[in-house]
């Protein structure tokens, strides 16, 4: 077992409450309890009818909420997405796994960290993920790379018709994301409900920019609301009936006595702008229209080290298991979800594991007390969203703002150093006589505040001497499942800019006019190959000579901007290992202005003749009985999720109601081993001996995406797509 496992159960004591459910560890080893865990995108207290909101319902967050047991104190990670699922995922700060942002190429769990999902599905569940990842973005940080069986994934904040990322494919789909994803959850289950499962379902409503069906739009406007608030609401209830379909699938397969369902939001809420990034954010009175509803409106909200920010509703409920209806007063949070499932579920951790930061709180739910659980320090801080690198000391940095809770007192250690003051104060409040935070009484009792002081920089010291707190990620390449590897541009290790330009951040970086200007990145390639890097960018004009250079201490070669969006470089030859990967303007171009911005780089992995046990040129022709054939080829189904966002692929049109014939090709067809094909998210058929060819028939109106995995004879899955309508 081990050893941090095994000191947290040596602090239990004997059972000091009448708990009648006489349970004990073997009884959870055999039955390996179900667990469906809901995380809310920016959600927090106030929009939920259990809560007392009066102008939204919640029937079904309700029905968890009343059929289990609600924790009063339970806190997420810097009140921002990525830290709190780090934290979630790995039962860790979210500082010791590697991640310290939301974007910016720190928001990448680092490879070597083990997922709540890793031990799950060691022991023998099948687990799967479904809805706002954000834990890294190319495919050895993806889902399916960290103990999932099953991810599926939307292209961030597009809630109608959007396309989603399913096991390194891509599906296009039409409607409300969170209906598609709350079918596949149910489709789960359904499938799993003889077998022990792991459903993690990260809802990616409510975050900004709102949107909703136009039927639920038109509900809350009819009742007066404001846009803002009518498309807030809706977006409410539409994954509030998601959840309801999962809770319904549970019951009508039998499962209630051997799921355990929790629930809770990775950040505190925000006002958000309506529809798309370009609207305007909620004005005052818009605010005071939402939180009128709200039982109590807590200081501060989403990013923010305040009550507002940092604290989650969180339910758990397990019928005949956790009582329904109790409340827990104690200190808990994002980082104890992960022991407690294990806890909960009979099972013990790796013994290789990273020692947890979190501690089970499932002996409470059993009526238990803990040894020292009410002396605990829970630690916290804010992230350093859009703060360039050249301003942070990665050694030492300066936070903007820690807290520690300890017993009913909070401390925030405030620095306005990145605000262009060299300033440090302290705010101090007693959360159970002032849970609003209302009155600072740090000057009433300095010693208290000195304390928690020191345990804040204890903790902070720590985290610094572990080594494993504010890095890049590294951009895995080179893997044959991934031919293009996507690199994200703001994850850069060191921004150079000639000149008085400023370092960026962002998604896309502007300013490419003086020579010299230079992106660095850190990348591991898995094996010695060729490679190309293609920049994509937005240009006023075309073969103007403007040129970039990209360069590893081993190979250099030159980029020519040549085309309209996008160029490729030289080849270039990688040794396998970590290395630096620069990319260096050269030439602006004639008038300094073919480059305005740069918005994407993708790492090319090229087939060459030492790879002859690689399937190159995979394809597929559809072949209808009227229909000139149409030819599909392998595409950069995760650069494409991450760069070209929800757009929808080109629609091909097919015959109806007539035989239609899937035939494979590639240049060396006998590396094929076989190839499954996949209608949207499910799998139609596996054909393993060649010509591999698969008739099949649609209905008139289908529309759907067609996925053909190619496994090749060393086990690497490539697939092609098409988006299919038959007429």
């Amino acid at each position: 077992m081990n050893k941090n496992l095994l000191s947290f159960i040596c602090l239990l004591t004997p059972a000091v409450t009448s708990c009648n459910f006489n349970h004990n560890e073997d009884d959870n080893k055999q039955l390996k309890p179900n667990v469906i865990l809901f995380l809310i995108d920016d959600f927090g207290y106030g929009d939920i009818s259990f809560e007392g909101n009066t102008q939204i319902k919640t029937p079904n967050i309700d029905r968890i909420a009343n059929g289990g047991s609600r924790f009063t104190r339970f806190y997420q990670s810097a009140g921002a997405s990525a830290p709190t699922r780090a934290s979630l995922l790995t039962g860790r700060y979210h500082l010791e796994t590697g991640v310290w942002d939301v974007h910016n190429g720190r928001d990448f769990i680092r490879r070597d960290e083990t997922t709540i999902a890793d031990v799950l599905k060691k022991s023998g569940y099948t687990t799967g993920a479904f809805g706002k990842w954000h834990s890294g973005k190319t495919y050895p940080y993806f889902s399916w790379s960290r103990g999932f069986d099953v991810g599926i994934h939307p292209v961030l904040y597009k809630f109608m018709e959007s396309r989603l990322i399913f096991n390194n494919k891509l599906v296009n789909t039409d409607g409300p994301v969170e209906d598609v994803l709350g079918d596949q959850v149910v489709s789960f289950i359904n499938e799993n409900s003889a077998k022990p499962f792991f459903a993690y379902v990260p809802v990616q409503s409510v975050h900004e920019p709102f949107d909703c069906p136009s039927e639920l739009f038109q509900k809350y406007k009819s009742l007066g609301y404001s846009d803002h608030v009518a498309r807030l609401y809706g977006m409410i209830e539409l994954f509030d009936r998601n959840i309801g379909k999962v809770l319904d699938a549970v019951e009508n397969n039998g499962l209630t006595e051997k799921t355990m369902i929790l629930f809770m939001s990775d950040d505190g809420p925000a006002p958000g702008f309506d529809l798309t990034y370009s609207n305007r954010r909620m004005t005052e009175s818009e605010k005071a229209e939402r939180s009128r509803a709200w039982r109590r409106v807590l200081k501060g909200g989403k990013a923010s080290i305040n009550e507002g920010g940092e604290i989650t509703p969180f339910y758990i409920m397990w019928k005949n298991r956790i009582h329904a209806g109790k409340n827990f007063e104690q200190l808990t949070g994002i980082i104890d979800i992960f022991p407690t499932i294990i806890d909960a579920c009979g099972l013990e951790l790796p013994e290789n594991g990273l020692p947890l930061s979190g501690k089970s709180f499932w002996p409470l739910l059993q009526g238990k007390k803990i040894r020292d659980w009410d002396d605990r320090y829970y630690f916290d801080n804010t992230n350093f969203y859009q703060i360039p690198r050249a301003e942070i000391n990665t050694e030492h940095p300066r936070v903007r703002e820690f807290s520690v809770h300890h017993n009913n007192f909070k401390l925030i250690r405030f620095d306005k150093y990145h605000s262009g003051q060299d300033t440090i104060y302290y705010e101090l409040y007693d959360l159970e006589k002032d849970p609003l935070e209302k009155k600072n009484i740090e000057a009433e009792h300095s010693e208290i505040t000195d304390n928690l002081s020191v345990e804040i920089d204890k903790w902070f010291e720590k985290i610094l001497k572990g080594g494993r707190a504010y890095g890049q990620a590294v951009y895995k390449v080179g893997q044959w499942e991934e031919r293009g590897s996507p690199v994200n541009l703001d994850g850069y290790v060191e921004f150079k800019r000639s000149g008085d330009q400023p370092e960026q951040t962002g998604f896309s970086l502007d300013g490419w006019t003086s020579p010299g200007s230079q992106l660095s990145f850190n990348i591991d390639v898995t094996e010695k190959g060729f490679y190309q890097i293609e920049l994509g960018y937005s240009t006023r004009t075309m073969n103007t000579g403007a040129e970039f250079m990209a360069f590893t201490p081993h190979d250099t070669a030159k980029i020519p901007i040549m085309g309209e969006k996008s160029s490729l470089s030289e080849i270039m030859q990688l040794p396998e290992g970590e290395q630096m990967l620069t990319i260096q303007l050269l030439n602006p171009g004639r008038k300094n202005e073919a480059v305005e911005k740069l918005q994407s780089m993708i790492i090319h992995r090229i087939p060459r003749d030492e790879d002859k046990d690689v399937i190159t040129n995979q394809g597929f022709t559809i072949k209808s009985t009227t229909e000139k054939p149409g030819k599909f080829y392998l595409k950069n189904d995760i650069a494409d999720f991450m760069f070209a966002g929800a757009g929808h692929d080109e629609l091909t049109k097919i015959n109806s109601d007539n035989s239609i014939q899937l035939i494979p090709f590639a240049d060396n067809p006998d590396q094929i081993a076989s190839i499954t094909v996949y209608k949207d998210f499910r799998r139609v058929t596996e054909i393993k001996e060649p010509p591999f060819i698969y008739d099949f028939i649609c209905n008139k109106g289908e529309k759907f995406t067609l996925n053909v995995e190619f496994t090749s004879k060393k086990g690497v899955k490539n697939s092609v797509r098409a988006y299919l309508q038959a007429e």
